[in-house]
């Protein structure tokens, strides 16, 4: 099932990647860590600036083990000669560091609740891969799948190790240092290793000073971990840039990217609800759980699960703002839950139904939970069918691929030259005879725009319009007011210093005035 899997998406992940323009459209996190990933890997003088490129890849806002392993994987291409083809670098960073981790955490995950014994693990496993949230994982190169991967090897080991704290619960240490390196998520493992110590303690399975002595060497192996996965760390300058860009995402996170972004259970419920399924199927998932950690046959399992679950989820609802992404690696591992609901074996006792309202009812439930279930897949198959064909077709007849000819269309006036271009970073700007591009993912503002003197300005009408949304509100008032002033003037068709000529659905290009008294005014 896995290797068909990884078969299939291998047709979506090497569509509409034909150059790094396209990728940027469709995904700029994807584009923007890529160059990154090249220069890791570049031709270097000597071994020494060669490991120097490849440890000190100064785009720290995931961590060491994601860039390093893309990395890795892309040295045969460099090698080769292959570099150079997006399409193939794109469709091995999305297979290989997106969709293979993801399946291999997967497999563990249903490892660990039937041990591939029994008809559920078949199920369980397929249900999972149907998730929504997983298919888009799935679609593009981001740290997500390597997180989960980590973070399931952490739930691993210390359902391993059984509260004996031993070798596996230091192994799970390492595993959550080397989550904390890649994506941070890994700090969030303090309720569930509390939940061990404390069981530990109660159920008298260590002395309280072995206990003691255990959490601390779990910090300690954790730290090492972390430090070990990511060696930038042991360079003054890195960790001030480090420090720096977690200060920064921290920020962003919390507050929103310009524009301060709603949180809470109202605001990430249209998300939640499309990429992780109805209401009625999370309370089931989460029902599920707490009856595994209560009355199942591996309660330590659903305990961890929960423990695991509880911080992150309460994060994101009341401190962050929701990304699909985000929640991957605690919602998938409270699915799993659901293999509770299914019995090893199938018996249907013929007078069920003939054993009173209460009895008949009792041994009906779970099956009406299961048609809970049921039609939740269904509904996620319906969706994935619907997000695959999509990604297969997403650049055919593409208004913003359409855009860029009709741009060169209405500056054809200018002659070939250098010309200094800025473009809005979901518009489609490919490589082009003459030009400088440049673009940012920050909002625009005059100060911007006249220090780098552009030539010509590609602007993207949505971005105007969710900026001049009057219910947006700006992180800081005094700098969004000067956002909206230049995207109004924008939208009035008045940019001070630039001329309008031309503007669709899409977006609208403009030229600098000396350009257009030289050339359109003739």
């Amino acid at each position: 099932m896995a290797l068909i899997v990884l078969i299939l998406f291998s047709l979506p992940n090497s569509a509409a990647s034909e150059n790094l323009a396209l990728v940027q459209m469709f995904q700029p996190d994807e584009a923007s860590p890529l160059p990154y990933v090249f220069h890791m890997i570049a031709t270097a003088e000597n071994l020494n600036q060669a490991l120097r490129s490849f440890v000190f890849y100064e785009y720290y806002y995931y961590g060491f083990p994601y860039f390093g392993l893309s990395a890795a994987v892309l040295l045969p291409l460099q090698w080769l000669g292959y570099i150079t083809d997006i399409p193939l670098v794109m469709l091995i960073l999305r297979q290989l560091i997106s969709v293979l981790p993801m399946l291999a955490a997967l497999m563990l995950l249903t490892y660990m609740h039937d041990g591939f014994h029994t008809y559920r693990s078949v199920l369980l496993f397929a249900f999972l891969l149907c998730v929504p949230a997983v298919v888009q994982n799935n679609l593009w190169w981001h740290p997500d799948g390597i997180t989960f991967l980590f973070v399931v090897l952490t739930i691993f080991f210390l359902k391993r190790d059984n509260l004996r704290f031993g070798w596996n619960f230091l192994f799970a240490a390492a595993t959550t240092g080397i989550a904390t390196a890649i994506k941070l998520v890994g700090v969030y493992f303090f309720l569930a290793m509390g939940l061990t110590l404390i069981l530990g303690l109660l159920l008298k399975k260590a002395s309280w000073k072995k206990l003691i002595g255990m959490a601390a060497a779990f910090l300690l192996v954790m730290a090492l971990a972390l430090l070990i996965a990511n060696p930038f760390l042991l360079s003054h300058w890195a960790r001030t840039a480090y420090g720096y860009i977690l200060h920064k995402q921290t920020f962003l996170l919390s507050e929103g990217y310009g524009v301060v972004y709603e949180k809470g259970l109202a605001a990430a419920w249209p998300l939640m609800r499309e990429s992780y399924g109805e209401a009625v199927f999370l309370l089931v998932a989460l029902g599920a759980a707490i009856w595994g950690a209560w009355r199942g046959p591996q309660r330590l399992l659903h305990g961890l699960i929960l423990a695991w679950f509880l911080p992150i989820t309460i994060l994101l609802l009341s401190v962050t703002h929701f990304k699909f992404q985000y929640w991957i690696p605690v919602a998938l591992p409270l699915f799993s839950s659901l293999i509770v609901l299914l019995p090893e074996k199938w018996i249907l006792d013929k007078t069920t139904l003939k054993s009173g309202f209460v009895k008949a009812t009792a041994k009906l439930a779970p099956i009406l939970i299961l048609l809970v279930v049921f039609i939740q897949a269904v509904l996620f198959v319906n969706q994935d069918g619907q997000i695959i064909n999509a990604s297969l077709h997403r650049a055919d007849n593409n208004p913003r691929i359409q855009f860029y000819d009709q741009s060169l269309n209405a500056l054809s006036p200018i002659p070939a030259g250098p010309l200094y271009v800025y473009y809005d970073y979901r518009l489609y700007v490919p490589e082009t005879t003459g030009w400088t591009i440049q673009t940012t993912y920050d909002l625009l503002e005059y100060s911007y725009i006249q220090e780098n003197n552009f030539d010509i300005l590609l602007l993207l009408e949505q971005r105007i319009r969710d900026y001049l949304n009057p219910d947006v509100t700006g992180i800081d008032p005094d700098v969004f007011f000067r956002n909206q002033q230049f995207y109004h003037d924008a939208d009035n068709e008045t940019i001070s210093g630039y001329h309008l000529v031309y503007r669709n659905d899409v977006g609208l290009v403009y030229v600098r005035e000396d350009l257009y008294q030289n050339y359109f005014q003739k």
